[in-house]
């Protein structure tokens, strides 16, 4: 993008600059308006929203569980270490994630169960129930799930146990950080 601008701006001075007596080059607008030069610029661009990428909120988050804890029927886990939360959009006192405008994001969730114990957890978008993560009932195993979501300004993302009777067995490390939350807004 860096270059298609650059090839841009070079152009519009061969076409509209000349040379000064100092021997540099000025920018003569005569027959091109700012319009007419912002206009190209989102049409290379392909959004039409402006020249900047950062004309939208960005908002990004990872948050991992640092202890095992046995779930509550239904409880939404709360990944308590927070590695990153740009625009504070993720809410580690209750686990909820709420995007703050629309668009499409990305969310991911990794967790382990207690050793021959079962877990299962969902990504829930509001009260909707999305994917699911089981990941057995011999030794330690993980699971792991991918989501894109389209989201409205304000919807809430989660992981929520599934109501299931001895399905909430979650293992932790401080130090490996088995079970993890992250998501980001995609465009």
């Amino acid at each position: 993008m860096d270059t298609i601008c650059l090839i841009l701006v070079v152009l519009v001075i061969g076409c509209y600059g000349h040379k000064a007596d100092s021997g540099s080059y000025t920018l003569k607008l005569e027959n091109a308006s700012f319009e007419d030069l912002h206009s190209m610029f989102k049409k290379i661009k392909g959004t039409g929203t402006g020249l900047s990428q950062h004309d939208k909120v960005f908002s990004a988050f990872a948050a991992s569980l640092t202890a095992s804890k046995t779930l509550e029927y239904g409880e939404i886990v709360k990944f308590n270490k927070v590695w990153t939360n740009v625009n504070n959009d993720y809410d580690p006192i209750t686990g909820v994630y709420t995007a703050p405008e629309p668009g499409v994001y990305q969310f991911s969730c990794s967790v382990m169960n207690q050793k021959n114990k079962q877990l299962r957890v969902y990504l829930w978008k509001n009260k909707e129930r999305t994917v699911a993560i089981y990941s057995g009932s011999t030794g330690y195993n993980t699971g792991t799930l991918n989501m894109i979501l389209d989201l409205k300004k304000g919807d809430k993302v989660y992981i929520k146990q599934h109501a299931v009777k001895g399905q909430t067995y979650m293992y932790s490390e401080p130090p490996s950080n088995f079970n993890m939350f992250s998501g980001y807004l995609i465009h």
